[in-house]
């Protein structure tokens, strides 16, 4: 179906018996290049020894630089470390601090507490006598979301 449907394009076969040519001009180029490059004074060695050592030298400060950043960064690490043993000290200080506050208060629960408690139970008992009919329980549902938005309002009420 698809073979019949398709254009026949010329093969074409690279091998690497192919000669390759050569403009003359090109070949003029790099012979006069090749007759040329002779004249070039060549590097002497001790500059080239030099420049090796000059390099050298830059890796040694680079590595030199790199050990000290790892240095200054363990002892930073450390530092840190103990900064998080001191606040974590502090922190629970203070959590002590709090829950001594809050046990030294008698526990008074507001009434929108008890209300939504019994909210609560009312909707897992309507959940339980209309077990696979859940949306009839939208009235209960509804009471106890409104019981708990008062109650956060006067959570937060109470906290500042």
């Amino acid at each position: 179906m698809g073979a019949s449907n398709s254009k026949k394009e010329p093969v074409y076969v690279y091998a690497s018996e192919v000669p390759i040519g050569f403009t003359a001009q090109l070949k003029d180029k790099l012979v006069s290049e090749a007759a040329s490059a002779p004249n070039k004074p060549a590097a002497d060695p001790p500059a080239a020894v030099a420049n090796s050592r000059d390099l050298a030298d830059k890796v040694d400060e680079g590595v030199a630089k790199e050990l000290a950043c790892i240095l200054e960064k363990g002892q930073l690490e450390e530092l840190m470390a103990k900064e998080r043993q001191a606040s974590t000290s502090d922190l629970l200080r203070e959590i002590r601090d709090v829950s001594n506050q809050i046990a030294s208060n008698p526990a008074t629960k507001s009434p929108t507490f008890e209300r939504s408690l019994q909210a609560h139970d009312r909707v897992v008992a309507c959940l339980k006598d209309n077990a696979g009919r859940t949306l009839d329980c939208w009235k209960e549902v509804s009471e106890f979301k409104t019981l708990v938005a008062a109650l956060k309002t006067e959570f937060v009420a109470m906290s500042q």
